[in-house]
C-alpha cells in the first residue's frame, strides 16, 4: 500500500530526500537537476528546499516526491516533478494532485510547472510527464525555444529612430518608474504566460524575479520626455550575455524600436568581449521570432514548456 504524506522544508529528512533523488537523477532521463553528485543535491535541499513536500512511501520506503514553492497567487512545482521510481503514473498523478489540493486549500489562484533544458531526446520523456499533468487537472501552457547568435560576428544595420527619443542606461530608471511601461509592454502584446496572469501576480513576479542585476550600458531604457517608451535587459554570465526581457508599449509599436534597442545592446555587449547573447522566446510569437532572426539569432535544440493548474 502507497502512503502519502505532507512535510514542510523543516520536517524532512534531508538526507533521505537527497539519497532518494540522486538515484532518481540516475535512473530517469532528466535534463535539468539540482546538482550532479549526492553533495550537491544534499545542498541544494539544505540551502533551497521547496516548502510544501509531498512523499509516497511503501513499506517506509520513498517511492517518489513533489516539492512546491509557494508565492502569494501561485505556487511552482519543482521543473521535472514528479521523481518516482521506478516510474508509476499512478503514484505521480497523485503527488501531483497533492500539490494541486495544497495550493487551492492555501488559497493560492494558480500553480505551475515549467519543464527547463527540454532537448529534443527529451520530448519523450517531457511528453510522458504531459500526460501525468494533464490527467491530474493542469493543462498544457505555452512552450519556449532558446536562441543564440554570436557577438563576435554581427552583420545589420540599424535606423536612425526619432530625435524626440533618447537611450539611457537601466541604472538611471527606478524600479517603480519602469513598472508601468514592463506592464503595459506586456499586457497588450503576445506573451500568452504573462497574459494569463491575474493583476497582482504580474507585480509580484516583477518584484521578485525581474533582473535588478544588469549590465550597465548594455541594458536599456528608450524615453521620450518623461516617458519610458520601452526597455531591454540584459544580464551576464561568464563569456556571454541574456536578454532578460525587451519590450516596447503600445503607443510606439512598428516604428522598428525593438529592433534598434536590442541591436544597441547587442553592439555595446560586444564591445565588452562577451561571445554569445541568448534568449527565449515564446515558439509561436511570430513578431518577436522575426525581429531576433533579422539580428542574427538563430534557434538552439533547447527550450522549456508550462502546464498549469488554475483554480
Amino acid at each position: 500500500m502507497v502512503n502519502f504524506t505532507s512535510h514542510s522544508q523543516n520536517s524532512i529528512d534531508v538526507a533521505e530526500l537527497a539519497a532518494f533523488t540522486y538515484r532518481a537523477y540516475e535512473l530517469l532521463p532528466i535534463p535539468y537537476k539540482h546538482g550532479e553528485s549526492l553533495a550537491e543535491i544534499t545542498d541544494f535541499l539544505k540551502q533551497r528546499c521547496p516548502d510544501f513536500i509531498v512523499l509516497a512511501r511503501a513499506a517506509g520506503e520513498i517511492l517518489g516526491w513533489a516539492g512546491l514553492y509557494l508565492g502569494d497567487w501561485q505556487n511552482n512545482l519543482l521543473s521535472w516533478h514528479p521523481l518516482v521510481i521506478p516510474p508509476n503514473p499512478a503514484i505521480s498523478q497523485q503527488l501531483v494532485h497533492k500539490c494541486i489540493q495544497h495550493t487551492a486549500a492555501s488559497g493560492r489562484e494558480r500553480m505551475e510547472v515549467l519543464l527547463l533544458n527540454l532537448l529534443p531526446e527529451y520530448r519523450d520523456y517531457a511528453a510522458q510527464c504531459g500526460a501525468i499533468y494533464q490527467a491530474a487537472g493542469m493543462v498544457r501552457g505555452s512552450e519556449w525555444q532558446s536562441m543564440e547568435t554570436d557577438l563576435q560576428q554581427l552583420d545589420f544595420a540599424l535606423r536612425d529612430i526619432p530625435d524626440t527619443l533618447t537611450l539611457r542606461s537601466l541604472t538611471e530608471c527606478s524600479f517603480a518608474e519602469l513598472w508601468p511601461s514592463f506592464d503595459a509592454a506586456f499586457s497588450h502584446g503576445v506573451d500568452r504566460r504573462y497574459a494569463q496572469q491575474p493583476a497582482a501576480q504580474r507585480r509580484e513576479n516583477y518584484e521578485g524575479f525581474f533582473c535588478r542585476q544588469v549590465d550597465d550600458g548594455a541594458s536599456l531604457v528608450l524615453v521620450d520626455n518623461e516617458t519610458i517608451a520601452g526597455f531591454v535587459t540584459v544580464g551576464a554570465m561568464a563569456e556571454n550575455a541574456y536578454v532578460t526581457s525587451i519590450g516596447v508599449i503600445p503607443a510606439y509599436r512598428r516604428q522598428g524600436l525593438a529592433r534598434y534597442m536590442l541591436g544597441t545592446s547587442m553592439r555595446r555587449t560586444a564591445a565588452k568581449q562577451y561571445q554569445k547573447m541568448i534568449l527565449q522566446v515564446d515558439s509561436e510569437n511570430q513578431a518577436a521570432l522575426g525581429l531576433y532572426r533579422s539580428l542574427g539569432f538563430q534557434r538552439i535544440n533547447k527550450g522549456w514548456v508550462t502546464y498549469l493548474w488554475e483554480k
